[in-house]
């Protein structure tokens, strides 16, 4: 089964850019460089950070409360349980992204708020929809979010950016031996950059009562590079492919692909899901939701798939916020935990790597809690794949 995880949420002495390690052309014959950021370790384990969705607000305010709550939150954290890098899963400057390298965002929603010795580790990004967003109608610019200029800020500021390319992997290795690949990914290139719903199928379209049929069309499919978009779903399996050697495979990127409440982005589930299937794929780490969620894929789900009496799939169902570690299942995911910013509390996801087994916890940062600035709440274990 294959789980689904969401996060809410050394120093360096100079940038530097990240070289391509590799080239791979798809079947169309694009090509594109590869990167590979691979590191070995002298300890036998290490933790590493998940957090997405922090980026503030827009000049003049740069930061909001609930972003400095979850980075007070995360550098206390951090001093006790020190990671090797942070992942971090895409809206990282609401509500329209930066215009460049010199944005003054920059400073003030990144580099200012995570400003501890601990974080100063190399921060893994996948954009989220928000950092390529479209201003509002009623405003004199037309820009989009400059997602190109995140990637080229890997060459400035203090280092830790770590943004070589839409699509790249890193590879960790302990002095023991245990591997950890995680291919990252961004959602807005395969799927389309939306806010208001993701890609559904037509209830009407008898060709959707599979999930998994390429056949079927879905309403809101916009990818946000199509060539690309056709190249990366390529290189991912291409990645996923070779990863026998590796003893915990994840996959991060911003949009969800399975929730709690079931299927969310069809695109990337008919895509992805059978490929993270047949190359035991440990975790999907996803935001944009703004929660904590530990959900399963059903094994009820089979490619026929789940159908609502007048025979279109349902594109939302399942799990209360109230159900907690309870195990249920509505036929497309099983729900674990689910956990939401109702009190508007921020928080992260941190996992502690071993040989034997990888550690989830979500922390919570608590606000309103006079003794602890953070809580440890949800935790379980995810095993090697060999």
């Amino acid at each position: 089964m294959r789980i689904f995880l969401k996060a809410a949420l050394s120093l360096f002495a100079s940038s530097e850019v990240i070289s391509p390690t590799g080239i791979f052309t798809d079947s169309a014959g694009l090509e594109r460089e590869t990167f590979n950021i691979v590191k070995t370790l002298e300890t036998d384990d290490f933790h590493f950070v998940v957090i997405g969705d922090w980026g503030g607000r827009p000049a003049p305010f740069y930061t909001s409360p609930l972003q400095v709550s979850g980075a007070v939150a995360l550098m206390k954290y951090a001093k006790i349980n020190k990671p090797e890098y942070v992942v971090s899963i895409g809206d990282h400057f609401y509500f329209n992204g930066i215009e460049s390298v010199q944005d003054r965002r920059w400073d003030m929603t990144f580099e200012n708020v995570y400003d501890s010795e601990e974080m100063m580790v190399p921060w893994y990004p996948a954009m989220g929809n928000h950092d390529w967003d479209k201003l509002p109608e009623d405003t004199e610019s037309d820009r989009l979010g400059n997602g190109w200029a995140q990637i080229e800020y890997s060459a400035h500021g203090t280092g830790r950016w770590t943004h070589p390319d839409l699509f790249f992997t890193t590879e960790y290795t302990t002095a023991d031996g245990a591997v950890v690949k995680t291919i990252i990914i961004d959602t807005p290139t395969l799927t389309g950059v939306y806010s208001g719903g993701p890609p559904l199928p037509d209830r009407d379209d008898p060709r959707c009562s599979n999930f998994y049929n390429m056949d079927c069309p879905l309403k809101r499919l916009n990818p946000l590079f199509p060539e690309i978009s056709h190249w990366a779903f390529e290189w991912i399996e291409n990645e996923l492919a070779k990863s026998d050697h590796v003893d915990y495979l994840f996959v991060a990127g911003h949009y969800q692909i399975i929730d709690t409440g079931g299927i969310y982005d069809f695109e990337l589930f008919r895509r992805l899901d059978p490929l993270f299937e047949k190359y035991n794929v440990n975790a999907f780490f996803q935001g944009h939701k703004h929660t904590h969620e530990h959900a399963i894929r059903s094994p009820k789900l089979v490619p026929e798939g789940a159908l609502e009496a007048e025979g279109g799939p349902s594109p939302r169902s399942g799990c209360h916020e109230r159900w907690e570690n309870t195990g249920s299942d509505n036929g497309q995911a099983i729900c674990q935990y689910y956990w939401s910013t109702r009190h508007m509390n921020s928080g992260f996801t941190s996992v502690h790597v071993t040989k034997e087994r990888a550690k989830v916890s979500y922390v919570t940062a608590e606000v309103d809690n006079p003794v602890d600035d953070f809580i440890v709440g949800h935790e379980f274990d995810i095993l090697p794949r060999k």
